[in-house]
C-alpha cells in the first residue's frame, strides 16, 4: 500500500514546491525572523514565569493574613463570650436585666462613637 502524501500549500492555497533551493541570503534573512521570534517568545515565557511567581507570593501573603485574621477571630470571641458571661452574671445578682445592660453599653458605645468624630 503506497502512502500519498499531499503539497505544502502556501497561506493563499498556491501548491509549493516540493523541494525548494533558497540562496543563503534568503536562510539567513529566515534566521534572522526565527532568532526575532525565538528572542520574543523568550520575552513572554519569562513575564509569565514572573508573574506566576507573583502570583504564589499573593496567594502565600494572602494565606497568612487569612490565618491571622482568623487567630483574632476566634480570640475575640472566646472574649466576648466570657464578657457576655460575666455580664450575665453580675445582672442576675444585681437584679437588672441583661437587656438594661446591653441597653446602656449601646448607649455609652454610640456616646463614644458621636465624641471621637
Amino acid at each position: 500500500m503506497a502512502a500519498r502524501f499531499g503539497r505544502r500549500k502556501d497561506r493563499n492555497g498556491e501548491v509549493l514546491p516540493l523541494y525548494e533551493t533558497r540562496s543563503s541570503a534568503h536562510m539567513d534573512d529566515l534566521e534572522g525572523i526565527n532568532e526575532d521570534r525565538i528572542a520574543n517568545l523568550t520575552g513572554k515565557v519569562q513575564s509569565l514565569k514572573s508573574l506566576t511567581m507573583n502570583i504564589g507570593t499573593e496567594i502565600t501573603s494572602s494565606t497568612k493574613l487569612m490565618d491571622t485574621m482568623n487567630e483574632s477571630y476566634f480570640t475575640t470571641k472566646n472574649v466576648l463570650k466570657g464578657t457576655m458571661g460575666r455580664l450575665n452574671k453580675v445582672s442576675k445578682s444585681s437584679g437588672i436585666s441583661i437587656w438594661t445592660w446591653l441597653v446602656f453599653f449601646c448607649i455609652v458605645a454610640l456616646v463614644f462613637v458621636l465624641v471621637r468624630y
